[in-house]
């Protein structure tokens, strides 16, 4: 029976296929030293892996060269922690390298995973534990070495965005079997004597070993039981340490940490000026705007005074009172017209003014009316009312008118 003839691709990606699944192959660490190292315009780092005795190709692409954290270079002793598998194209199989350690770190990355994964449990790295950052801080305290570089680098950035920053420096070890109590006392010291707005905790770039002590556990525990923000600015910016994950914010470098807790006075002056413009502004507009109404309500006012209301009423009830006397008067004038013409009728009808006249009031001596000659006989006594005073009559003799008899 003859065998099955195999393309050369077929044979390389079943050994891939076996290699993909492979328990051990999948996830291992190798340690040896870097050779051939090349890092390519991609981004992507191409370097053989040896020992005494024998020699793998590595490739480590750019994803995770971003977060490597420091310098290859040939000659340097590390551990890989990456997958084997086949590359199909040339049958080379090599190590695909998702992260690079320094050899002799790996008891030390390993503690740091470990107290990471215990703190974060813990809650020491959750947001809402995190206190503000003061915003307009007047004094800062700063804990680090009084000879290196990240103090000078701290008060330059901070004297020149604020010449009138306060800042209080406690010397402390960056490193060192003795540099944690010396960071842990500054911590103390600023919450319990030494009064500040912030803290800047830090030093320049290093080592994991060099950057240890922001690492330890008490250290973190002493950070997160300050009552004053703490910002941590431990090496460069590519370094991270416990502190910085505890910390209530993390800087990249110190003299980022001090771009943080100092505002820029000048930016500050610049908008307080400009605020104090805007607001004068508003407050001239605001104040033509009521002055304009101001002078547009007196107006008003003065129409709808009641000073004015009480002036108008007064004159029109004073013409009133004008015209009511006018035609009262002439009312009166009529009337007292009419009264002089019945008077003067009244006159011409009163038996007084016809007693005046010579004319007399005949009646009997019981004051009976006589107005007729049929009421009288001879011998009968009669009284003459005249108008100065009466006369008792005796009648004797009675004549009758033509034609009444």
């Amino acid at each position: 029976m003859e065998k099955q003839v195999l393309k050369v691709s077929h044979v390389n990606a079943y050994i891939k296929q076996l290699m993909d699944k492979d328990f051990i192959l999948k996830n291992l660490s190798v340690q040896g030293e870097i050779s051939n190292y090349k890092a390519h315009s991609s981004g992507h780092l191409y370097f053989t892996l040896k020992d005494d005795e024998s020699t793998i190709s590595c490739i480590m692409f750019r994803t995770h060269v971003q977060n490597l954290g420091f310098e290859v270079e040939n000659g340097m002793k590390i551990i890989v922690q990456g997958a084997v598998s086949v590359y199909e194209r040339s049958g080379q199989y090599q190590i695909y390298v998702r992260k690079i350690m320094q050899d002799g770190l790996g008891q030390l990355y390993q503690a740091f995973e470990e107290l990471k994964k215990k703190l974060s449990r813990e809650g020491l790295f959750d947001e809402a534990a995190k206190k503000p950052i003061c915003k307009y801080a007047g004094h800062i305290g700063i804990i680090t070495s009084d000879t290196g570089a990240a103090i000078r680098d701290i008060v330059q950035v901070a004297k020149r965005r604020n010449p009138y920053i306060k800042m209080t420096l406690y010397p402390a070890l960056v490193q060192g079997p003795d540099a944690a109590q010396t960071i842990i006392k500054g911590i103390g010291y600023f919450n319990q004597e030494q009064k500040v707005d912030t803290i800047i905790l830090g030093r320049g770039g290093g080592s994991i070993e060099d950057l240890w002590v922001f690492n330890e556990e008490d250290v973190a525990r002493s950070i997160y039981a300050s009552d004053i923000p703490i910002i941590s600015a431990v090496g460069h910016e590519t370094d991270f340490t416990i502190s910085d994950f505890v910390a209530d914010l993390r800087a990249p470098t110190p003299s980022a940490a001090a771009e943080l807790a100092v505002y820029d006075y000048y930016t500050l002056q610049n908008n307080l000026n400009q605020y104090d413009l805007t607001l004068r502004q508003a407050m001239y507009r605001q104040l033509d705007y009521k002055k304009k109404r101001l002078e547009l309500l007196k107006i008003q006012l003065s129409h709808e005074h009641p000073g004015l209301k009480y002036e108008r009423k007064y004159q029109y009830i004073t013409e009133l009172e004008d015209k009511i006397k006018m035609r009262m008067e002439n009312i009166l004038r009529k009337k007292k017209h009419q009264v002089n013409l019945l008077e003067e009728q009244l006159k011409g009808l009163s038996p007084i003014q016809r007693l005046k006249e010579g004319y007399a009031y005949l009646s009997d001596l019981q004051l009976n009316k006589v107005t007729s000659v049929n009421q009288l006989n001879p011998n009968d006594k009669v009284m003459l009312t005249l108008s100065d005073g009466q006369v008792i009559a005796n009648v004797d003799v009675i004549e009758y008118n033509k034609g009444d008899a």
